[in-house]
């Protein structure tokens, strides 16, 4: 097998949330062969940068002509680079038909100074890089002129591109006011812009690492032959999920987590394969169609709770579980995520109180289906529906059932039931936390009713 390679020379970051370890994560999940050269080791954590501490240029030099003196590199990414000594040293060791993708580390993020010479690194560094990177504060130290909006970004960004040389300057929006952040990518070659939008991530302050991520998956992308407008997309997808995922780790400002969204697509694999597995099992049984009630069921699954986002990390089948005129059982394939049925709805609010719930169906109620359950050994509840409030607005029903359910008893049971009202068929809902699980259990009340 054969991989790309390419470069990321970087500080290391003893808190594991930016700098040269993050970048070979990046780069190993996009696909690429992420080799490093380390300019400084950092002692920080998610509070503030205590120390820098510089490596020697030799020492940087020579992990540079080892790298280069056996590796087909095909684009590089630099972070922090701290003296000045140190940018000559890589202008010169960097070949010229490598890329070079520039994320401009001027400061932490708790006001520390990463460069020690701004200028000379205005002199040295700029005009080699290929793809600058810098988020909107950053464009106004290199520019010397504020930016307020999308128009000055614009401004901006062909103004650094212009003064410097290079070929393409994304300034990205994060720390612009507005619903939306909005990235704009400046290209020279065809004096043209291209914008890409996100609406902002309110719901988690845990931004470190941002600017490493994004330029080194500009760099992978590169690095693979894509053109700057592809690597660009793919970069900007991969940071707002990574964002999605923040760490809340530490004291202060958790890093960002490029590994999780990757993970997730690899467990809503594994839930497709699992209810598909469920399919084919369920319509095997000869009795599974006594558990079927009048509305027919529906299964939920979730990913692994604790990457829970919403219905979107939630699946079930897109019809629903059906008995025939000839009791056999029909499933209604495909597996989708983020349909709002009762049952997707009905497991996520449980996962706002119980992380151990990974699948739940509802099924026919029976006072014999209830005494079984009990005797499984799960926790049981019963609901009076008559108790719902009137006025309660379509599509909350399972919200407040499990709501009532934790606020009287404390807890979420396995099972909850009702015995129905008027307009509302009695039913069981039951969740367990694996599909082996549900499937052995209904297979123990479908040979037994």
């Amino acid at each position: 097998m054969n991989k790309a390679v390419a470069l990321s020379v970087a500080g290391l970051d003893s808190g594991n949330g930016a700098g040269l370890e993050t970048d070979i994560k990046v780069y190993e999940i996009l696909g690429i062969h992420g080799v490093g050269a380390l300019t400084a080791i950092t002692a920080q954590n998610t509070r503030g940068i205590s120390r820098v501490y510089p490596l020697p240029q030799d020492v940087l030099k020579s992990q540079l002509d080892a790298l280069f003196s056996d590796f087909d590199i095909r684009s590089a990414k630099l972070g922090m680079i701290y003296t000045k000594e140190q940018f000559q040293i890589l202008v010169d060791s960097l070949p010229s038909a490598i890329p070079l993708v520039t994320d401009p580390v001027i400061y932490a993020k708790d006001g520390t100074p990463l460069i020690k010479d701004i200028d000379e690194y205005k002199r040295t560094i700029l005009p080699r890089t290929t793809v600058l990177t810098p988020n909107a504060l950053e464009a106004s130290l290199l520019s010397g002129l504020k930016i307020r909006s999308i128009e000055d970004v614009k401004v901006v960004s062909k103004l650094i591109s212009k003064n410097f040389g290079i070929p393409y300057v994304i300034i990205k929006g994060g720390h612009l006011e507005g619903k939306y952040s909005v990235d704009v990518l400046y290209d020279s070659i065809r004096d043209e812009y291209h914008q890409i939008g996100y609406e902002r991530v309110t719901s988690n302050k845990n931004t470190h690492g941002t600017g490493s991520v994004f330029a080194t998956a500009i760099s992978a992308g590169l690095a693979k032959g894509e053109d700057i407008i592809s690597s660009f997309r793919t970069a900007r997808d991969l940071l707002q999920s990574s964002i999605r995922y923040g760490l809340e780790i530490g004291r202060g400002i958790g890093p960002i987590d490029p590994v999780s969204p990757t993970l997730v697509k690899a467990m809503r694999y594994d839930v497709i394969n699992e209810m598909e597995k469920f399919a084919e099992t369920v319509e095997k049984w000869d009795g599974f169609y006594k558990l079927i009630p009048e509305v027919q069921s529906n299964l939920a699954h979730a990913i692994q709770p604790e990457y829970v986002k919403g219905l979107e990390d939630i699946a079930v089948f897109r019809d629903r579980i059906v008995r025939n005129w000839d009791n056999r059982v029909r499933v209604g394939l495909p597996v989708v995520f983020g349909k709002p049925t009762h049952t997707a709805r009905l497991l996520l609010t449980i996962l706002g109180y119980n992380n151990k719930a990974r699948v739940l169906i509802n099924i026919r109620f029976s006072d014999d289906a209830v005494r079984l359950l009990k005797e499984t050994g799960y926790d049981v509840i019963e609901v009076n529906r008559e108790l719902e409030p009137s006025s309660h607005i379509e599509g909350k029903s399972m919200q407040w059932l499990v709501t009532f359910v934790h606020n009287t008893y404390g807890s979420i049971p396995n099972v909850i039931f009702d015995r129905g009202v008027k307009g509302k068929e009695a039913m069981i809902r039951l969740w367990t936390s694996s599909i082996d699980e549900m499937i052995n259990t209904l297979k123990y009340l479908s040979e037994r009713l």
